[in-house]
């Protein structure tokens, strides 16, 4: 039986406006990692939600992904950095403007 952990995602902008709720409760997986939390709100979220996030498949660069309010890219993992139970997964649109 594999064991799951809870953690939470949180979503800003259009990304909120997609999922209509600017916070989940997931149940993922023991071991998952940061890739795997986004991947599994993309299935939640759809076609439309892949679009907006996705950019040749990759996650596109006008996005911040935080684990525990620390941006993912400046951990050693980055994104393949395994969550554990309560921890707080943040997708932002990058702020732009003058």
């Amino acid at each position: 039986m594999v064991r799951k952990v809870q953690i939470v995602f949180k979503s800003f902008g259009p990304i909120r406006r997609l999922l209509k709720q600017s916070e989940l409760e997931l149940e993922v997986p023991e071991g998952c990692t940061v890739r795997c939390v986004i991947d599994e709100v993309l299935r939640i979220g759809g076609e439309e939600l892949s679009n907006l996030i996705l950019h040749r498949g990759e996650l596109s660069g006008n996005l911040i992904v935080l684990l525990n309010r620390r941006d993912v890219r400046t951990l050693e993992a980055g994104f393949d950095v395994v969550v554990s139970e309560g921890d707080q997964v943040t997708l932002l649109p990058h702020v732009q403007g003058g």
